[in-house]
């Protein structure tokens, strides 16, 4: 009777922790399932702080624009460098890449002693114009590619024009004066090289 009575508890007991243990897994499960979920919101409000960040950007402001276009010169530019077929297209690619990644830092620089945030993507209408280029293919990309950057230097010359004439920072007017020439020369050179490409 005695060890009967010891075999019911003993059963009891183990029982009673298997229930426990299950209850102690399940708690478990729901903490990393909270966890998962909290860093995932974590991520997805780190990503929709750093698009509304962008989005509180004046488009209409010089520095804004120009370092957008810069992106926009750049992105295609390294496309157009392992996609182009004419050997002209890559060379004048080449030069974009070189001559747009030193506006970008010296921008950066201004920007930064003004406390002026900068713009982390391409505006939509670069963006849209890199998709078009992107998706150009083998036989059409270097036309695409070409085409979007007379139309791209032709706004950038018009931007920085503008800016050079009536930008009311000094630093920033100085900025534009002194790569305007550089875009008109950028310009006439996407316009020579757009004439060789079908």
């Amino acid at each position: 009777m005695k060890k009967l009575k010891i075999s019911l508890f003993t059963l009891g007991v183990l029982v009673w922790g298997v229930s426990c243990n299950s209850s102690g897994t399940e708690n478990t499960a729901t903490t990393d399932t909270t966890a998962e979920t909290s860093a995932t919101e974590d991520t997805a409000s780190a990503t929709d702080t750093n698009m509304t960040a962008d989005a509180a950007l004046d488009t209409t402001s010089f520095p804004i624009v120009a370092a957008s276009s810069d992106m926009f010169e750049i992105s295609s530019s390294s496309q157009a460098q392992s996609k182009a077929v004419n050997a002209d297209v890559k060379k004048f690619a080449g030069q974009m890449v070189t001559d747009h990644n030193k506006t970008t830092a010296e921008l950066k620089t201004i920007a930064g002693s003004k406390n002026i945030t900068l713009p982390t993507a391409p505006l939509p209408k670069h963006q849209k114009m890199i998709e078009t280029v992107s998706a150009g293919e083998a036989n059409t990309f270097d036309k695409a590619y070409m085409d979007a950057q007379v139309k791209a230097h032709t706004e950038a010359v018009t931007l920085f024009d503008n800016a050079s004439k009536s930008e009311a920072d000094p630093e920033l007017k100085a900025f534009a004066q002194k790569h305007l020439p550089h875009l008109k020369m950028h310009l006439e050179m996407a316009q020579k090289t757009q004439s060789m490409v079908k």
